[in-house]
């Protein structure tokens, strides 16, 4: 089965000769979570001994810069900024193509515990400060560089390009040819319903794997894609397994019946609860998670039984408003679950 590895090493046309597809949006979304020089720079010129460590990520941006289609695209303009007071990351990098148009590519959630936290406060508030940024950048980019562009990203940072494309000028908004989200999660529910969204929606291309978690969380109103991965479960949202053919994804009818599970349940739950229930809740939790005196989740699933304690302490130390507040949620998480046992289990 291919991926988007193989399709760098098949498709050798320009993009004079095979217009712009989804899986070009996949590849540049990708890009985003490598560091770039802050000076223009061609693909073709990238260090990769500075670009990352991991090995499959080595041999992605080999194959990128070694692309007939790719070599000549220039990344400007790359920004990194993560901010624990105000609980923000961002990551955001240019690229213009060869024919003549640009695409903003946003990072997903990186492994830091302020990234993971920021995902959370999705829950209750709209914007966070990366959906800010975002839209800020893709504003600055575009007053200094006018051109038709994409915007796109994996993970939260197809969020972030859907809510920048969202939020546009009327004049900039007829620049954008297509908002790409690969498996990016959604939006609080009245988000949906504003003319800012409704005006653009029919430009978002959104694909989630069949399994697919992160990108079924909140809500989505763009007539999204199912497509087909070599994973299951939670690892789908890795692009690495998300299967190719020719310039595209392979499309499936439905998604699985457990991703149909877990996202009613995760609705009917964030529906029980307040706003500031949820915002008391996911305070409380990375309370929790910061007692352990780590940085990242990464760490944290590496050292949680050593961490045991300090993690028991941390929830002692709660005050009795915020303990009331984590048992209700509970409560209402296993209701919910109890509630759509129907969606696993056919009842007749």
């Amino acid at each position: 089965m291919k991926n988007f590895l193989n399709y760098l090493e098949d498709n050798n046309k320009t993009f004079k000769e095979d217009s712009f597809n989804i899986v070009d949006s996949l590849v540049l979304a990708y890009l985003s979570y490598l560091h770039f020089p802050s000076t223009l720079t061609k693909l073709k010129d990238l260090d990769i001994s500075k670009t990352t460590k991991v090995e499959k990520n080595r041999e992605f941006i080999k194959r990128v810069i070694t692309s007939k289609r790719y070599k000549d695209i220039e990344s400007c303009f790359y920004v990194e900024d993560t901010n624990d007071l105000i609980e923000k990351q961002f990551s955001a990098v240019t690229f213009l193509l060869p024919n003549n148009t640009m695409y903003i590519s946003f990072r997903g959630t990186d492994s830091t515990l302020t990234g993971w936290k920021e995902d959370f406060n999705m829950a209750f508030m709209l914007p966070v400060p990366a959906q800010k940024e975002a839209l800020n950048y893709v504003e600055k980019i575009t007053k200094l560089i006018p051109r038709k562009f994409y915007i796109g990203g994996h993970s939260k940072g197809g969020n972030l390009a859907v809510y920048a494309g969202c939020n546009l000028s009327n004049d900039l908004s007829k620049q954008i040819i297509k908002i790409y989200s690969h498996d990016g999660p959604g939006f609080l529910k009245e988000f949906l319903t504003t003319s800012n969204y409704q005006n653009i929606k029919d430009k978002i291309e959104k694909v989630v794997p069949s399994s697919s978690i992160i990108g079924m969380l909140l809500y989505t109103n763009e007539h999204y894609k199912i497509i087909k991965s070599s994973e299951r479960g939670i690892l789908e949202h890795d692009p690495f397994s998300w299967i190719v053919k020719d310039n595209n994804f392979i499309i499936l009818k439905k998604l699985s019946d457990g991703t149909a599970y877990t996202n009613k349940v995760i609705n009917n739950f964030l529906n029980s609860l307040s706003k500031k229930e949820r915002e008391i809740f996911i305070d409380s939790l990375f309370t929790v998670l910061k007692s352990t005196g780590l940085t990242t989740l990464d760490e944290i699933s590496k050292n949680f039984i050593i961490k045991i304690p300090n993690i028991l302490i941390s929830i002692y130390k709660l005050d009795d408003v915020n303990k009331k507040y984590i048992i209700k949620t509970i409560k209402a998480l296993i209701k919910s679950c109890i509630t759509n046992l129907s969606l696993l289990i056919p009842l007749d």
